[in-house]
């Protein structure tokens, strides 16, 4: 419900009726916690933790292998509500005037300004001091970057085209905290380099997706984005991105010694959703680009699920996956065989 009052010239004006705060409901949207969003800055990480342990051939526990998971997962989570209130702090006048995020909390009248300021505040204090107590000094360390690329952020899109260059480095940086947290220091961090690279491709490549669902809005308001700077040659530059993708991660896999459980349902699984993203992308139909920003929240849970399959399975069961999978595979083909054989002779 709204309420209208009486300009000078006589018109009448609608602003936001107080029936609608619902302070704490605003903090918990504004954070993003009832979304999945938050898994796509816990991925990265965990992606990290998994491929250092496979360099540095770590041995995990069951308990510390649940604490670098939980690390991780708490740490990234945090940050992320953090910086998603921050965000629609500065975007609040333009995401009034754009359809689909005009019911966002502080468009809509749910919080008030100061309330989400307080929410950052309060927010940003935990991101830090969960990140010291979980990651260690060098793992907040390196996520130190990550929070301050994230202020600036949301003030990109109103100067460049290409706000989503900025996002993902600033997402994909978040696979250093996770390599140092299993390294332990930052000396081998160069060597998650190539994963962060993959990862950033990944994030421009999803967040592009994203921004086509509000290129006629963007258009109109003067936010710019990389869906309106390609919006003539969407698939071609979506495209390109997933070969980028597919090359790092290949090359980080190689580095990394994993396994052909990696390779088979990560790295090849990974591959063939690209082509599927962009026959199930229609820029004429901003809405099949939310359902392939989804598709890519479940793509990166499924990566996530196997890299940490494949971390328990070498580094807390000491299991060989390559001759554990080589011997099941040729155990099944002699069992074929003799069944065949046996088919024969009857």
């Amino acid at each position: 419900m709204s309420a209208k009052k009486v300009s000078a010239n006589g018109s009448s004006v609608a602003i936001q009726s107080k029936s609608k705060r619902n302070t704490p409901l605003g903090v918990i949207k504004l954070a993003r916690l009832h979304t999945l969003e938050s898994l796509l800055c816990v991925y990265p990480a965990i992606w990290g933790a998994c491929l250092s342990a496979g360099s540095h051939q770590k041995v995990f526990t069951p308990s510390s292998f649940l604490n670098v998971l939980f690390a991780n997962w708490i740490s990234m989570t945090i940050a992320h509500m953090a910086f998603c209130t921050f965000n629609d702090i500065v975007d609040r006048n333009f995401d009034g005037k754009v359809e689909r995020t005009k019911v966002r909390p502080l468009p809509a009248g749910m919080i008030s300004l100061r309330a989400a300021i307080i929410a950052f505040i309060v927010e940003m204090a935990l991101t830090v001091y969960i990140s010291y107590i979980t990651l260690g000094f060098d793992g907040a360390l390196v996520c130190a970057p990550v929070w301050i690329a994230s202020t600036i952020y949301p003030f990109m899109k109103r100067v460049v085209q290409w706000p989503q260059l900025v996002l993902g480095p600033i997402i994909g940086m978040a696979v250093f905290p996770g390599w140092v947290s299993v390294a332990g220091n930052l000396n081998t961090i160069q060597d998650a380099v190539p994963m962060f690279l993959a990862t950033t491709a990944w994030v421009v490549y999803f967040d592009t997706i994203y921004a086509t669902q509000d290129t006629n809005d963007d258009k109109k308001i003067g936010v710019k984005s990389l869906a309106v700077l390609f919006h003539n040659h969407m698939h071609q530059f979506l495209g390109f991105l997933g070969s980028i993708q597919i090359a790092l991660l290949s090359f980080t896999a190689r580095k990394a010694n994993m396994s052909a459980l990696f390779w088979s349902l990560g790295v090849c699984v990974w591959g063939l959703n690209i082509p599927f993203h962009l026959l199930s992308l229609d820029t004429k139909k901003p809405k099949t680009g939310g359902k392939v920003f989804l598709m890519n929240i479940i793509l990166g849970l499924w990566i996530t699920i196997v890299a940490v399959i494949e971390l328990w399975t070498t580094t807390v069961m000491h299991l060989d996956v390559n001759d554990f999978l080589l011997k099941t595979v040729v155990h099944n083909i002699t069992l074929t065989a003799q069944n065949i054989r046996s088919s024969v002779a009857f």
